[in-house]
């Protein structure tokens, strides 16, 4: 059982393979809600997603921190079982409080409120994947996924100021994959190629193997006002 595992952290030397920890402030200095509304998923380095680093994962070897994980580490997943990986992708992102627009600060996730055992921070566009009634009878789909950010409010959950320096890691395999992330809670690994698929005729031509609905941000929102009883 994934509850009764114990962490254990191995020693392997973390490898950064870039930062901007020495390229100044990430976040430009007259960035607004509004400015960073208009920009793309790369334009601030794909810092919207990921997993931050101290995120415990479960593995073949128990509940590894992700910072650990490397390529070829087998990782259990929802939907797939033991699966390796084939990439990690690491980034060291320096920011400060004044300069990071508000939509793009991490989310707390109080214990227990999205099945993790400790509180865990997520970045907004990671996206997780949740199970409900509400899914299901809006959806057609029990288990949905949502991106982080449109729990804000849900069950505790709360934005909070980014840490001065984040180290952010990405996981990858060979298709769409979930993972534990901190007990139950389970959170997406999107593939690679799924990824770079921007444009809606591109993702239907991209077989990714995704087995869920992907909401839309107002989606997202309809979902958890419903789930927590507020009128549309």
């Amino acid at each position: 059982m994934l509850h009764s595992w114990v962490g254990v952290t191995n020693n392997r030397r973390l490898s950064v393979p870039y930062s901007f920890s020495d390229r100044s402030d990430l976040w430009p200095v007259h960035a607004s809600e509004t400015t960073a509304g208009t920009l793309g998923r790369n334009d601030f380095g794909s810092i919207a997603d990921g997993l931050i680093a101290g995120t415990l994962v479960a593995t073949e070897m128990g509940w590894q921190p992700v910072e650990d994980l490397r390529t070829g580490d087998r990782v259990v997943t929802f939907d797939s079982g033991m699966r390796p990986l084939k990439a990690v992708h690491v980034s060291s992102l320096w920011t400060t409080e004044g300069n990071a627009p508000r939509n793009v600060w991490p989310l707390e996730v109080p214990k227990r409120a999205l099945g993790n055992r400790e509180v865990i921070r997520l970045l907004p566009d990671q996206s997780v994947l949740i199970e409900s009634d509400e899914a299901e009878a809006l959806f057609g789909d029990p288990f949905i996924m949502v991106s982080a950010g449109v729990l804000d409010g849900h069950k505790g959950i709360t934005r909070v100021p980014p840490s001065r320096e984040m180290m952010i890691v990405t996981l990858e395999f060979e298709r769409d994959e979930v993972v534990y992330a901190n007990g139950t809670m389970l959170v997406h690994c999107p593939h690679e190629r799924a990824e770079r698929a921007h444009r809606a005729e591109e993702r239907m031509s991209v077989n990714n193997g995704s087995l869920y609905q992907h909401l839309t941000e107002a989606q997202g929102r309809l979902l958890v006002a419903t789930i927590n009883g507020v009128q549309a």
